[in-house]
């Protein structure tokens, strides 16, 4: 592993911790039922903008901003020996993969509550 890699692994862990924990926190506000389903009748948390949006947003400046960073790199000549390019590459593939995985997962959550609480809409 070049440094690059390291330090951008380095930076996904101690970020994707954060998040993950600023995440984590809205759980408490999620009803389950007896099986340990989530209750989408009673909970609201879906439907509302909460700080998993914030996050969402926030992580997806933070990857156009290393998208920039890794053209300008690559832009000056750079190649992928280079620590930023390297690093820059890094934090844009993992982080974007992630804006996308947790927009997916919002939708899907939003959809499911929809379908339970109004289920004569759709069939």
């Amino acid at each position: 592993m070049t440094l690059g890699w390291l330090i951008s692994t380095v930076v996904v862990v101690i970020l994707g911790n954060v998040f993950a924990i600023f995440i984590a926190t809205l759980n408490k506000k999620v009803v389950k039922d007896s099986q340990g389903k989530i209750d989408f009748k009673k909970t609201d948390i879906y439907f509302q903008w909460t700080r998993w949006d914030n996050i969402n947003i926030v992580v997806a400046g933070y990857t156009y901003l290393c998208l920039i960073g890794l053209c300008i790199v690559l832009l000056r000549g750079d190649n992928i020996e280079s620590p930023w390019v390297q690093f820059f590459l890094h934090q844009t593939a993992i982080f974007s993969l992630l804006t996308i995985i947790w927009l997916i997962s919002r939708i899907v959550y939003v959809l499911k509550g929809i379908k339970k609480r109004w289920p004569d809409e759709f069939e």
